[in-house]
């Protein structure tokens, strides 16, 4: 009987094939969303899942918090690792990294000198490879980092410097001045992992302040979070118990220095696998945003849903011609429940074979098409390696399958014997309701996903393009690699400067959109000296004018007098504000946290973005700094900007042989911060493009249905005298008012998710009444034009064929 049922389905596919390709089509894009929705939530919610013990890895991190103080930070103190082992019997072992900058690195090859910088560079403990399983090209994970000196590389990382050359033994050497053994080459970490190494050295500096000061100087050490701490615990291991015993270690280490600045300490401890979608903490590493996973997510769903109701709709719309078949077939004996198995069986069958398509059309996206670089993951078919998607593929494809078949499958065969063999069943009342429901519910769909597509595009827009309060176009950004450069940054500016499409160069430790920190200082306030974190911006001279900060109160900088270096201090607004220095800043006494000598502000510069726009202006100091070191400037004219980029290389080249030419624009630094937000827009304007596809396939479809069995009916009118454009608009205004009806749902509907979305954001742009027509316009046109084709063909043909097929 099965093989049966599936030689009819084929048949009725050959006999119907305009109708069986539109499904088909419709179902092959449900099913390549569906594959591509998996690998994506396989890739996002297997963060860090490779490890072997990721679920007895915990990283231990703390709030903390401070009179003016409030750091919530992924890191914690270097000492804190090692503390927990002695003390807590349950922990099994511990490992820290420390980040070590962005190290220039050099290694001598048979093909010649080699050198980079790293920017996943981590010292480590020897204890790494008992918490975190690798595997290993070369080496031992017992004693690889046993010695000080040490480095283990990662099999990309080591083919990048030495090729297929054994790297076992072989010299690195860091900064031109530290040469470190590679003594192990391990696999590379996957993309889905929160804390990404491909350098790890052995040994941790010592630090300077342990027992150096007194107990209060030792204390301190805890409160300053510099590495990342990780505890291997026992497997199913109660968190609560940490917390229940971390106050007795409390008062071992954070309590002495704590009591003196009011400082309070909450511990976290997080599961290595949580970590991704779990933290919001500063210092971490790159983190996912759990509702951007669920936003693509019900996209995805939404889709499949569009292929499902496409075959619902074209399946009970063509029922009319299939009752005469129905009816012979009960006549004949069969019963309902096998008229139900024959129409399941083929919209099974039809699900499978858009399986193979689709399976050809996601292999062709994610292979032969830019969409892993759009969306900045690294998604592959590979049914092999990864038997989850095959089972997933086939679970999908039944579920769309089913899903597509229930309806008619119920609906078809319950229509009465005698008005099937009759002829005259031309659908009820029912399921045309049921039709114009699921049709309106598509446009609904599309309409919501296209509003959504259009606002997000705008909003990451507006955030790219907002005058952020100074002038950061066209800068370039070079860091100072030693104090040989830096002795010579004076000569370097001079040369520049002799370019006229250079129009300044100027120096900062911390660069606006990327890593401004600062340190707990005391401010003074009506109550006296008072500890507060300010973020502290120490610029060189000439920052003002070639960043163009304004100086509405006070003076800036007499770079000409010594006393202006590291004494004077400029505040923003919001420090203005929220110090309460309205009208009286000027001459506010500032020192910092350990210093005595007090230091005065002398200026007030307007507001500026310093940080994402996820986030308001904070309070902002600007110190007038000495060293030419940290980061160069050169702003440069925006004509022939490749041009004046080859001189600042030739000229920065000449005077610095020891490092390659490295640089980027201060405004790239600022869009890197909506890669998230810009991946996901992108991401749901490709599914907006899918929905719309699949809801004109069905309305093709359904239109074509319609004009076919209302042939008499045009045939007749023409007769009459029916103009061709009066039958069009007379066929075309029922599935236009049926879009009208989805544009007025779906309009609320995305305005509600689109407030939500931007909620994230201090900065959002004004939403025009526009954003909400054109889709709805640009839907309605394509549906017009959709629904014209096919009633115009209709309109046109020779009504004695219409009359003769009745």
């Amino acid at each position: 009987m099965l093989k049966n049922h599936i030689i009819f389905a084929f048949r009725l596919f050959k006999k119907e094939r305009i109708y069986s390709t539109l499904n088909l089509l419709g179902l092959t894009l449900g099913i390549s969303v569906g594959i591509v929705l998996f690998l994506y939530l396989q890739h996002e919610l297997g963060y860090d899942k490779h490890f072997k013990k990721y679920d007895q890895i915990y990283r231990f991190s703390n709030h903390l918090t401070a009179q003016g103080a409030d750091f919530n930070t992924a890191r914690s103190s270097r000492r804190l690792g090692e503390i927990f082992k002695e003390e807590l019997p349950e922990v099994i072992e511990y490992v820290r990294f420390l980040k070590a900058g962005n190290p220039l690195t050099t290694s001598e090859t048979s093909e010649g000198r080699r050198q980079f910088y790293e920017d996943a560079v981590y010292l480590t403990d020897s204890t790494i490879f008992k918490v975190f399983d690798h595997k290993f090209y070369e080496g031992n994970p017992e004693t690889c980092l046993a010695e000080p000196g040490k480095i283990v590389l990662t099999k990309s990382i080591k083919e990048k410097y030495f090729g297929q050359e054994p790297a076992l033994g072989k010299i690195i050497n860091f900064n031109n001045d530290d040469d470190r053994e590679v003594t192990a080459v391990i696999s590379d970490l996957p993309e889905n992992t929160h804390l990404k190494y491909e350098i790890l050295i052995s040994g941790f500096p010592r630090i300077t302040w342990d027992n150096d000061g007194g107990a209060e100087r030792t204390s301190e050490v805890f409160w300053n979070p510099s590495a990342y701490n990780y505890l291997l615990m026992p497997k199913n291991y109660d968190v609560d118990q940490f917390y229940e015993k971390f106050p007795a270690i409390h008062d071992k280490t954070f309590k002495i220095f704590g009591d003196r600045i009011q400082g309070n300490v909450k511990p976290d401890l997080q599961r290595l696998d949580e970590i991704h979608f779990g933290s919001d903490k500063i210092a971490d590493r790159p983190t996912g945003n759990i509702d951007y996973v669920y936003t693509f997510l019900a996209v995805g769903i939404f889709i499949i849903l569009l292929a499902c109701i496409n075959y619902m709709n074209l399946a009970t719309a063509r029922s009319a011609t299939r009752t005469g078949e129905m009816g012979v077939r009960k006549v004949l004996g069969n019963s309902r429940g096998k008229l139900f198995t024959n129409v399941m069986i083929e919209a099974l069958l039809m699900s499978f074979i858009a399986m193979i398509l689709a399976n050809v059309m996601t292999l062709i996206l994610l292979e032969l098409t830019p969409f892993n670089a759009i969306i900045g993951r690294d998604l592959s078919l590979n049914y092999f390696s990864n038997p989850e998607l095959l089972i997933a593929s086939f679970s999908i494809t039944f579920l769309i399958g089913f899903l597509s078949g229930i309806y008619p499958a119920i609906y078809i065969p319950s229509v009465p014997v005698v008005v099937a063999l009759k002829g005259t069943f031309t659908g009820d009342k029912a399921s045309s309701t049921i039709r114009k429901i699921l049709i309106t519910l598509q446009f609904v769909i599309s309409l919501f996903v296209i509003i959504c597509t259009l606002l997000m595009d705008r909003q990451v827009k507006f955030m790219q393009n907002r005058d952020l309060g100074f002038a950061s176009e066209h800068t370039i950004l070079i860091e100072v690699q030693d104090s040989v450069t830096e002795s010579r940054i004076d000569v370097i500016k001079n040369e520049l400067m002799k370019n006229p499409n250079v129009i300044g160069t100027t120096t900062s430790f911390g660069i606006p959109g990327e890593n401004i920190n600062g340190p707990v200082m005391w401010i003074e306030k009506d109550s006296g000296m008072v500890q507060q974190f300010v973020y502290t911006l120490y610029a060189g001279k000439n920052y003002l004018d070639l960043m163009n900060l304004e100086v509405i109160e006070g003076r800036g900088f007499r770079e000409d007098s010594e006393s202006d270096f590291q004494r004077s201090y400029l505040v923003n607004e919001a420090a203005v504000k929220a110090f309460g220095w309205e009208g009286n800043a000027l001459g506010k006494k500032v020192k910092y946290f350990h210093g005595e000598e007090e230091f005065k502000v002398v200026g007030v510069f307007k507001d500026f973005n310093f940080e994402s726009l996820h986030n308001p202006i904070n309070p902002l100091f600007v110190v007038l700094y000495e060293s030419d070191g940290g980061t160069f400037y050169v702003k440069v004219r925006g004509e022939k900007i490749e041009e004046t980029l080859a001189y600042v290389e030739e000229v920065w080249t000449r005077f610095d042989t020891q490092h390659p030419f490295d640089y980027r624009f201060l405004n790239d630094v600022y869009r890197e911060q909506y890669e998230a937000e810009q991946t996901q827009q992108k991401l749901i304007s490709i599914l907006s493009y899918i929905s719309i596809i699949i809801s004109l396939l069905g309305l093709i479809g359904l239109s074509a249905f319609t004009a076919s069995q209302k042939a008499k009916e045009i045939s007749i009118r023409k007769v009459l005298g029916a103009r061709i454009s009066t039958i069009v608009v007379l066929f075309s205004k029922g599935y236009l008012l049926l879009i009208l009806i989805a544009f007025v749902i779906a309009v609320p509907l995305a305005d509600y998710a689109i407030v939500e979305w931007m909620s994230d954001f201090a900065y959002r742009m004004p939403i025009s009444w526009w954003y909400y027509i054109v889709p709805g316009l640009l839907v309605l046109l394509l549906g017009l034009v959709t629904v014209s084709i096919q009633s115009l063909r209709s309109a046109k043909a020779d009504p004695v064929e219409g009359l003769r097929k009745e």
